[in-house]
């Protein structure tokens, strides 16, 4: 193949692949060699023209080809007994616009992804000198190229050590000779790797038949998609099946489609092969096959077809039935755990209540505490929870800052404004009704002074109100359900007794939902142990004995192990030292006899603020008279405080 106006060499290829010999030899033994131009289905003798057309030994040499001299030269060698021949093509075209080469004599080379490569430039051996290499310039797409570092030139070839997908297009190698230019193009085409596995089915899928449901009387068209990798010159095979019978056994009403390419990449495809029925009848309904294969093997995948009225109906009925159930169950389920699916979202994804809110606490604790000797003692457990385990969990397990009256505001004559400004810093206000909280009108505060009723009622506060007891029969239990109704923002929590005060009962769930939102990781109980918890002196810094005046006597002396120290003599008090209890006398003991020891000790909030306690007035002004040291009601002593 040649471009016009390029020289050509034609070979005899008797020389090059039929015969062991060679020109000379074939001279020397008496044959001789005979040209000849096919032209039509006759052979014509050659007349050799040195200007344009010339003989050399085994060759012809067109000096300037064109495009006329295309054609079949057929070569003879002969003598009187024996004759042989063999005919060559010679394709003369012109440059296509644009290019250096006609696409229609291009060469062709291929090539796997990721494979090396040699792409020789063709029949520059007919070009060579003796004495000399050819002096050979590569193009790519007609246009000089800078070569990467992986590809070569190697003397009249360029290798490619590692082929790219980019690497693809037509390269053009050039010389001159006899002050020609002579041009050869290869087209490489890069693929895919070879592969060693049969197609696969795209759809219907292998092994998972799928069902389609019909209408009769409809026409259809059922698809079938392969991928084939690539696997060589071999084109894809597909094709459907009805049982053991090729779709052209049966009915004329069906027939396949044409083989459509829907996608191709470096010589991998996807088709497709259509099924086609004109009208489907009863007899239709049964089960096809598509077959994909090429030498590596073969894949089907199937198809049922089915009648679409009964079903449908059955799989409607049954998908609404499914959606029916589903719905009833997320129902139930909210039911039953609303409160913690709520906790869960407020936990991992709601916001922080307390910021920027400008409030000191989370909660105002409102009940009534009573002295020890006046308990109801048909309620101790209501008692017990109101006054120990309801603030003990929410402030050293779940870590909320609880404003309790009793604890944290010392008695003064502003008490009232001092109440009315920590319940307006405090975010919610929990009141727990108990028995002797609803005989004593716990609540009365908040009717009593107009702008804590405010906050009630105009909801600027939230009130949870934990009814601890059936209130129904009690004493004043009528304005208990008054002001329910008068509370905007209420919530009604019911505390079952017992198996409520375990930190996994639906009761916390519920108080810790109507409790702020807060930020915050979950304390443990060993975070928050206080000081006694720990250890009797704990983190607390000693200080020195509490003493009374010149006449007074300590009110108890620090021993090493308090909790063994008695007077079984003497009439007995009971103090409540940080959380560990410990009898002592009330025997007055001289103060040079403490020392150097320390104590620490709660002392009740009315002694500190300077007060004495009405039944201790009544009861003991005699005792008062002729004692240096002030007695202690059991009321005084059940405060609690966290002042040392």
């Amino acid at each position: 193949m040649a471009l016009a106006g390029e020289p050509v060499r034609v070979k005899c290829a008797l020389f090059y692949s039929y015969i062991r010999t060679n020109y000379s030899m074939a001279q020397s033994t008496g044959l001789r060699l005979m040209w000849y131009k096919n032209k039509g289905d006759l052979e014509e003798p050659i007349i050799f023209s040195e200007v344009r057309m010339s003989k050399e030994e085994d060759s012809i040499w067109f000096h300037s080809a064109e495009a006329q001299d295309s054609g079949f030269y057929t070569c003879v060698l002969r003598n009187s007994t024996y004759c042989m021949k063999v005919s060559m093509s010679l394709t003369v075209a012109e440059n296509e616009s644009g290019l250096c080469y006609n696409s229609r004599i291009r060469y062709l080379e291929k090539s796997e992804v990721t494979k090396r490569k040699e792409i020789s430039c063709p029949d520059m051996d007919d070009f060579k000198k003796s004495d000399q290499e050819p002096d050979v310039v590569w193009y790519k797409e007609c246009k000089p190229k800078m070569w990467r570092s992986i590809i070569i030139q190697k003397g009249n070839a360029l290798l490619i050590q590692e082929v790219q997908e980019e690497d693809g297009g037509n390269y053009t190698c050039e010389l001159k000779y006899e002050g020609k230019l002579v041009r050869r193009t290869t087209e490489l085409k890069v693929t895919a790797l070879l592969t060693d596995k049969p197609p696969k089915p795209l759809f219907p899928m292998e092994n998972q038949p799928s069902v389609i449901d019909v209408q009769l009387g409809k026409p259809l068209n059922i698809p079938c998609k392969a991928f084939f990798g690539f696997s060589g010159e071999s084109g894809p095979m597909i094709y459907w099946m009805k049982g053991e019978k090729f779709i052209e056994e049966l009915a004329g009403h069906i027939r396949e489609g044409e083989i459509r390419l829907l996608k191709e990449h470096l010589g991998e495809k996807e088709v497709e092969l259509a099924l086609i029925f004109d009208s489907v009848v009863e007899a239709d309904l049964a089960n096809y096959t598509c077959h994909v294969e090429n030498r590596n093997g073969r894949k089907h995948a199937s198809v049922l077809l089915r009648k679409k009225d009964l079903i449908y109906k059955i799989e409607l009925a049954g998908g609404l039935g499914a959606i029916f159930l589903l719905l009833v169950l997320l129902v139930v389920i909210y039911k039953c755990y609303n409160i913690e699916l709520m906790l869960f979202y407020r936990q991992h994804f709601g916001g922080d209540e307390t910021t920027d809110d400008n409030k000191e606490y989370d909660a105002y604790l409102s009940y009534t505490k009573v002295d020890q000797d006046t308990l109801d003692c048909d309620n101790p457990e209501e008692e017990q929870f109101a006054l120990e385990i309801l603030p003990d969990v929410l402030e050293k397990h779940y870590g909320y800052k609880l404003f309790i009256p009793e604890r944290d505001l010392i008695p003064s004559g502003t008490y009232i404004e001092d109440l009315t400004r920590c319940v307006e810093q405090s975010r919610r206000l929990i009141i727990v009704l108990t028995p002797d909280y609803i005989l004593r009108r716990g609540w009365s505060i908040f009717e009593l002074e107009s702008r804590l009723h405010n906050m009630l009622v105009s909801g600027e506060i939230k009130v949870i109100l934990i009814e601890c007891t059936e209130l129904k029969g009690k004493v004043n239990c009528q304005e208990v359900e008054s002001l329910k109704r008068s509370i905007k923002l209420l919530s009604l929590i019911k505390w079952k007794g017992p198996k409520s005060s375990k930190l996994n009962s639906k009761f916390w769930k519920h108080l810790v939902y109507e409790m702020p939102t807060k930020k915050k990781e979950m304390l443990s109980r060993c975070h928050v142990l206080d000081s006694a918890e720990q250890g009797l002196f704990g983190e607390l810094q000693p200080i020195p004995s509490i003493a009374m005046t010149s006449t007074s006597a300590s009110l108890v002396s620090s021993q090493a192990d308090l909790p063994d120290f008695h007077h079984s003599d003497s009439m007995q008090m009971r103090h409540c030292c940080r959380g560990y209890k410990h009898e002592m006398p009330t025997t007055t003991l001289p103060v040079p006899s403490l020392g150097n020891h320390h104590t620490y000790c709660n002392l009740p909030l009315t002694l500190l603020n300077g007060q004495l306690p009405v039944n201790a007035l009544k009861d003991t002004q005699e005792f008062h008279r002729n004692s240096s040291l002030l007695p202690l009601s059991s009321k005084e002593l059940s405060f609690t405080s966290d002042i040392w």
